[in-house]
Parts: structure tokens; sequence; C-alpha cells
């Protein structure tokens, strides 16, 4: 483990380069740029919060807004990380037959892409946390669980990505499970809206933990709860431990299954 990530630190400039590009190709002949970085989230935030303060009349939680966006936002950031890395590798066959570095870079890469739209969409979260006067002490607490969540996606993508270069239906498949998991996640209601047999089993999603630490920070402006941050945070290690083992076994065989 120690070699590999030697290794990656030494191809530093390759996955920056990899991630300019991706950043450059997206915004490639887009007037508004990165601007859509800010729209996205915005877009999103409105249709939510339109459907669960006026038609389902979620009204018990008050400024339904920045609630909403606490939690969203990190999940897009999660969501787009995987969808679009499980097919990178495939996605860069030319790459990846021709020319040695550190495969692993192009999931990470593709990671990172993701990281800085999401660290542009923040924005539109602090603004409403300044609006709203949710600004504390405790969002010094954000840049450890930010990279919290950066570990856990960047493991789940090298695992992903390494077994759809063989089974391509992972790519479908994780369409499929993506949607069911976003709503077995506490980000448009509290977790403790759920029934009390519920709310502990919650626990086991990964993503409750994380999702629920940063809304602590953000919006309910406190701590986040010590047993969440340590499930998290001992999951997102053994996810990286384990997403780099298996890329690092699967590597070998990548230019004659791709």
């Amino acid at each position: 483990m120690k070699n590999e990530i030697k290794e990656l630190f030494l191809h530093r400039e390759l996955l920056k380069n990899l991630t300019a590009k991706d950043l450059k190709l997206k915004y490639k002949s887009s007037v508004l740029g990165f601007l859509w970085s800010f729209l996205n989230p915005i877009l999103q935030l409105t249709v939510y919060s339109i459907i669960f303060t006026y038609i389902f009349r979620n009204n018990d939680i008050k400024n339904f807004t920045v609630f909403l966006a606490s939690g969203l936002l990190p999940w897009i950031f999660f969501n787009t990380s995987i969808m679009s890395a499980v097919s990178s590798v495939n996605g860069n066959s030319n790459l990846v037959s021709k020319v040695y570095f550190p495969r692993e870079i192009i999931p990470i890469s593709t990671v990172l892409f993701n990281f800085t739209n999401f660290i542009i969409s923040l924005g539109v979260l602090f603004i409403f946390l300044i609006m709203f006067k949710y600004i504390s002490i405790y969002l010094l607490w954000l840049p450890i669980l930010l990279a919290l969540l950066i570990l856990f996606t960047i493991g789940l993508s090298l695992i992903l990505s390494s077994l759809n270069v063989r089974y391509r239906d992972i790519q479908h498949l994780i369409e499929v499970v993506f949607l069911p998991w976003m709503y077995l996640t506490p980000i448009i209601y509290p977790r403790t809206s759920a029934p009390e047999k519920l709310q502990n089993i919650l626990l086991f999603n990964p993503m409750t933990s994380i999702i629920e630490c940063i809304r602590n920070v953000t919006y309910y402006c406190k701590n986040p709860s010590f047993k969440e941050l340590i499930l998290f945070t001992i999951a997102s290690i053994l996810v990286f431990i384990i997403g780099f083992k298996v890329f690092k076994s699967r590597e070998k065989t990548f230019a004659e299954e791709i």
C-alpha cells in the first residue's frame, strides 16, 4: 500500500493534468462555463424544495432549503463521482493499453474533477448559511468531513471501476442501486423521522453517517456525532484500502479485458 501511494505521488502531475483536462472538456464551448457548477445544484435544490415544502408539505423542518442543501450537495458529489468513475478505465482504453502509469490515477482524477465542481457548488450552501445565520465555529469540522468523504468515494470508485473492466454490467447495476440508496440516506428527511427500529439500521449505510455529520456542523450548528464520525472514519479507511488492493490485483488484466 505504501509503495502504491508513493508511486501515485510521483505521478501527481499526470493526476493534475487529467483532472484539468476533464474540467476543460466539460465546459468547452459553454457560454456560462463554471457557472453551471452553481446553477445545477440551485436547480435541483429548487425542485426538491418546491416538492417537499409545497406539495408534500414537509413544514416541520425549519428552513428546509438549508437542511436539504447540507445533505443533497454531498450526495450529488458522491453520486456523480461513482457514476462517472465506474466506466472511466474502459473510457480510457487507448491510454491504458499503450502507456505505463499507475492506472488508479484514472478513477481518482474523475473523483477529483467532481470534487472541484462540488467545492464550487458549496458556495450555494454557504450563501444559504449566511442568509439564514447558520455560520458557526463548528464549520471548522467541514474540511475533515469532506476529506473522509473523498477517501470513501475514491475507495469505492477503485473497486467498481476495476470490476467494470471485465463485468460491464456493473455500470448498469450502479444506476439501479443508487436511486434506492439515495432514499435510504437521510437527505430529504431527518433520520429521527424514521421508525425507531429503522433508525439504527440506517446507520449501516455509510452515507447516513457522513451526511448527518455534515448536517450537524452546517444546519444544526453543533459537533458531529462521535459515533457516526468513528463509523464513517473506519468505513472510509477500510473501503480505501480494499479499493486499492482490488484495483491493483485486477490491473494486470486490464489490457487484455478492455
